[in-house]
């Protein structure tokens, strides 16, 4: 079974955002697709793609809002973390659009961005986008706001693109957006695109962000990107992040997985495991670094890891370490 794609939650919250602002019922939609509202705000946290998915489509589905992807691409660039961070800081466009692509992959794991040139026109792309129809224009509309925000860091904010394409097949109720009004549109292509002029290339961006001497970006080693490593570890991450909002159920792991409970539960039969065991190991790894903190008690350890009550607490910690939660206290904090 392939690995789970991975992506940071601040996309989530880029929609969750755009449908306040259309005073749509978005945490509905949230609950729907089993996103905790504390998890999507916090942006850093790792997130199933899948689950986005299902968000972004089933949102801009039943609520008619057919540019919610581009409302929510609408965000600001560098208030996207440290990619943002690289991005705007780059001195010339050419260098922008290259941290965009190299840097974009520790925001998703399939991220495929990539630039390429025919005679005077540049093409800034994406790869391929999986989903339904609908959570693919979602998805694009997202990515091309993102990347035509890019291009007007150096093109400035007014320019607008003559050509795109589309990996959709159509333009039902967005002909008019500011994106496409007076754009040339190749529909069903094998990636997503937006033209511009090839000397473009060597322009310095407009906003200053590269000569700003308040803003630093830390440094990252070469090479360190979202990597998923089999299914099963990667959803223990996720579960990790997840359960310090909410309690998991075998649903939710599943939708994670983009796969049937029943699917799952022969996977992880394989790995010799439950569901319920899977939780209690990840609780166990959460309650042992929340034990080294000596101004949480036990009860709050207790309910900050869903647990009803301190005995149950006390019951599983036991069987995992052989000892009470206060006794490895002890041995851990001499």
């Amino acid at each position: 079974m392939a690995t789970i794609p991975l992506v940071r939650a601040r996309y989530a919250h880029g929609f969750l955002t755009a449908l306040r602002e259309h005073g749509a019922p978005a945490e509905r939609y949230l609950e729907r697709s089993r996103l905790p509202v504390e998890l999507v705000e916090d942006g850093n946290c790792l997130i199933s793609a899948f689950m986005l998915w299902h968000f972004a489509g089933d949102a801009a589905r039943d609520t008619g809002i057919s540019d919610l992807g581009l409302a929510a691409g609408s965000v600001p660039v560098e208030s996207h973390g440290e990619f943002g961070s690289r991005v705007t800081c780059a001195p010339t466009l050419y260098r922008a659009i290259g941290t965009f692509c190299s840097e974009a992959r520790a925001e998703y794991s399939r991220a495929d961005f990539y630039l390429t040139r025919a005679l005077d026109v540049a093409w800034f792309c994406r790869g391929r986008i999986d989903g339904s129809p609908a959570q693919v224009q979602q998805v694009e509309l997202y990515v091309l706001g993102l990347m035509l925000q890019t291009l007007r860091l150096a093109l400035g904010m007014d320019w607008s693109p003559i050509r795109i394409r589309l990996q959709n097949t159509d333009l039902v109720g967005l002909a008019d957006t500011e994106l496409f009004r007076n754009a040339e549109v190749e529909f069903g292509c094998r990636c997503s695109g937006i033209a511009f002029p090839v000397p473009s290339l060597g322009l310095p961006l407009r906003t200053g962000f590269a000569a700003a001497s308040n803003l630093t970006v830390p440094a990252r080693p070469a090479g360190k990107l979202l990597e998923p490593d089999d299914l099963i570890s990667t959803l223990r991450s996720l579960l990790d992040d997840y359960m310090r909002y909410a309690t998991p159920t075998l649903d939710v792991a599943s939708e994670m997985a983009g796969t049937s409970k029943r699917s799952l539960q022969r996977l992880l039969n394989r790995q010799r495991l439950s569901f319920t065991r899977l939780v209690d190991e990840i609780r166990f790894e959460q309650a042992t670094s929340l034990l080294t903190d000596p101004a949480m008690t036990i009860t709050e350890i207790a309910f900050e890891l869903g647990y009803s009550d301190p005995a149950q607490f006390t019951r599983v910690f036991r069987r995992h370490a052989g000892m009470p939660p206060r006794a490895f206290r002890r041995q851990s904090n001499p």
